[in-house]
């Protein structure tokens, strides 16, 4: 015979507005902008271990660096003619643009959480837990905003005299970003609630649920198309090897920097493989461009960068087995087509929620898309202006809606069983 001991009483969450703000401010600090900071200082560190690329006392200045740059904000720069000491002594107006991909997806998983959390207690109103899960936004972005000032940098070696940090951007891009990663886990915790509110509350549920499956399956066959790329032209990953290891404590930093990037290289080839060029610009021009037949460059800018890198021509053409890469985005959308259309009780409602996840999954191609473009200062006059890599985000967000709307349907109806006919 066991004993029984009755449960303690839940205590109710409070849910005033004061208690919510209090409470939003400390997950966003505690739960979104330390871990990433810590993050930040780890990475500095970590680079300054394999590089001595700065003084030991400057890896907390680029590890604030690091932080704001998990949120995009934008760095403006005085660079002076580069390693090379080519152009003039100073080109101002020139910018930093770089999002760190794995810390913006921590930034996202972080917020999505704490936004959870606090919605807690108001799970049967999903307009109410949506507003009360951005609040951790203002726990994240006004630390952001105080270590700003803080941050001067210079990189002599790279040309790169003065960059300091965009100060209303540390306010109100961190504000943005965890504000709408919040508010969606808010409204993950009043799912259910939301599901029972006519007949669009489940046609979002399941457009979102199936948009963000589309888009997370594009990204993991994009990593596994990298894999499988690196294993079968293994003379570029040789070289890629060969230079790292030749460029010595350098080499190590940039690899370093590279794998924290990897998410925006993914962002860029599952945006190639849906149809969009990545391309290098110089200022305004295009100098070289990346689809699924080749790489070319243009202009003298592009054929002085490909007699740069060795290349024996100004283009060289992909085997035809590189448009194998279509099958990223069709696979990726089906399968979001079928999350989304999951349970909705006959075809025409599982196409229309399939149709609708491809609206989302557009959305998110277009904002990652943005979030993975890199602006670097110029670094020669030769160059005659900043250096773009990226894909265009208006136009990802259109192909990207093609691809979800007709992948989307298609999903959502190849694997929907009919529902048995009501008995008499």
């Amino acid at each position: 015979m066991s004993a029984g001991f009755p449960a303690a009483p839940e205590t109710p969450a409070d849910t005033r507005p004061t208690a919510l703000l209090r409470s939003g401010v400390r997950r966003g600090a505690l739960l979104v902008f330390l871990p990433v900071f810590v993050a930040g200082q780890a990475i500095a560190w970590l680079t300054y271990a394999v590089s001595r690329w700065y003084r030991p006392w400057s890896w907390f200045k680029i590890g604030l660096a690091e932080t704001l740059a998990s949120a995009r904000v934008t760095f403006t720069a005085r660079s002076s003619g580069g390693p090379a000491g080519i152009g003039p002594s100073s080109q101002a107006g020139s910018v930093l643009e770089v999002g760190i991909g794995a810390l913006a997806i921590a930034v996202v998983v972080l917020a999505f959480r704490a936004g959870r959390e606090q919605a807690h207690g108001l799970e049967e109103r999903p307009l109410a837990a949506a507003i009360a899960g951005a609040g951790p936004s203002l726990g994240f972005a006004v630390p952001m905003a105080v270590i700003a000032p803080f941050v001067t940098l210079g990189f002599p070696q790279f040309g790169i005299d003065h960059l300091r940090p965009v100060w209303w951007e540390a306010l109100v891009l961190p504000l943005i970003v965890c504000a709408s990663c919040g508010a969606i886990g808010g409204l993950s915790a009043a799912r259910a609630a939301l599901e029972a509110r006519g007949r669009w509350g489940p046609r979002a549920v399941g457009a979102a649920r199936g948009g963000f499956t589309g888009f997370s399956w594009g990204l993991a066959l994009a990593f596994a198309g990298f894999l499988v790329l690196a294993v079968l032209e293994p003379g570029a990953t040789g070289a890629y090897a060969r230079f790292v290891d030749r460029s010595s404590g350098s080499g190590a930093a940039l690899l370093v920097q590279h794998a924290l990037l990897l998410p925006n290289q993914f962002g860029m080839m599952l945006a190639t493989s849906m149809g969009i060029p990545t391309s290098l610009d110089v200022g305004a021009t295009t100098v070289v461009r990346l689809t699924l037949s080749g790489i070319h460059t243009e202009g003298n800018v592009g054929a002085g960068l490909a007699a740069l890198v060795g290349a024996p021509s100004t283009a060289a053409a992909f085997p035809v087995w590189y448009l194998a890469f279509l099958a990223i985005p069709a696979a990726a959308t089906v399968i979001g087509g079928r999350s989304a259309g999951r349970a909705a009780g006959g075809r025409p409602e599982a196409a229309l929620r399939g149709a609708l996840a491809g609206v989302v999954y557009a959305v998110l191609c277009g904002v990652a898309s943005w979030a993975a473009t890199i602006v670097l200062p110029p670094w020669s006059a030769i160059l005659g202006g900043s250096l773009r890599l990226g894909v265009d985000p208006a136009s990802t967000m259109l192909v990207a809606l093609l691809w979800g709307v007709v992948g989307g349907a298609i999903g959502s109806t190849s694997w929907q069983v009919p529902q048995p006919a009501a008995q008499p």
